[in-house]
């Protein structure tokens, strides 16, 4: 997690990403809106292709450098990127399970 807070450009790169793919404007604005509201299992497929495609632009990255045809900064961020993107769904899979137990034992 001090990671994250070490690379306080990329932890707003993810912010602005997520903002984004939630559609949270207009929500915080209070406006009403004409355009369609996203469903959660909308917002969870993009943003899980979201997280695939950032996971895979880290990798190519990587070749990158192993083969010496990327810039190093470049490198840098695609790999942070990808760090930040593999915590977050981590920690988001954690959450969801922690979720399911406890209501998997209060059913009980």
């Amino acid at each position: 997690m001090a990671d994250m807070i070490a690379n306080p450009a990329a932890a707003a790169s993810a912010y602005a990403n997520t903002a984004k793919t939630a559609s949270i404007s207009d929500g915080l604005s209070g406006s009403a809106s004409s355009a369609p509201q996203t469903s959660f299992g909308t917002l969870l497929e993009d943003s899980v292709r979201n997280s695939i495609e950032t996971l895979k632009q880290g990798e190519r990255a990587s070749a990158g450098g192993v083969t010496g045809t990327m810039d190093p900064l470049t490198i840098t961020q695609a790999i942070t990127d990808a760090k930040l993107t593999l915590e977050t769904v981590a920690a988001v899979r954690d959450a969801a399970l922690e979720a399911y137990n406890k209501i998997q034992s209060s059913a009980i």
